[in-house]
């Protein structure tokens, strides 16, 4: 009997130059990216990692999937941003890109709020906010 040994298949071709694009969902889809991002920083691979966050007004106050995304992911990436009007959703996607395939290509995450996506009236729903105001969540709201 002798021994065997596998040769793994060579890795995929990440020198096309086009840039892989990414939507993931708050908390955990954007942490279940860690290791592919990893990946694409040592490859040096151009990625946009879009991932969701909660709404603007909830950040920092313990809110269904609030996580400090952008701390998470400064080593890793080129750029991180999150969007804070609707108005600067395009331009920061094209400067995103941009950055990406510049220079050294790597990956770049943008953060979109729940409430830079939605009219107010559906995140305020979500949030549960109260139009008179009592209550915590409804001066949370309005705060």
């Amino acid at each position: 009997r002798g021994f065997s040994f596998h040769i793994p298949p060579p890795p995929p071709d990440f020198s096309t130059g086009r840039i892989g694009v990414v939507a993931v969902t708050a908390g955990p889809g954007v942490t279940n990216t860690v290791t592919a991002i990893k990946n694409a920083q040592m490859a040096e691979s151009p990625v946009l990692l879009i991932g969701g966050a909660a709404a603007s007004l909830q950040k920092g106050r313990g809110a269904l999937q609030d996580i400090d995304q952008l701390s998470l992911f400064k080593t890793l990436c080129k750029a991180c941003v999150s969007v804070r009007a609707v108005r600067d959703i395009v331009p920061t996607l094209r400067k995103a890109i941009a950055t990406a395939q510049s220079g050294t290509p790597g990956p770049v995450f943008v953060e979109l709020p729940i409430d830079v996506l939605y009219p107010f009236h559906v995140v305020e729903k979500e949030i549960g906010g109260t139009k008179s105001g009592r209550g915590l969540r409804g001066k949370v709201v309005q705060w």
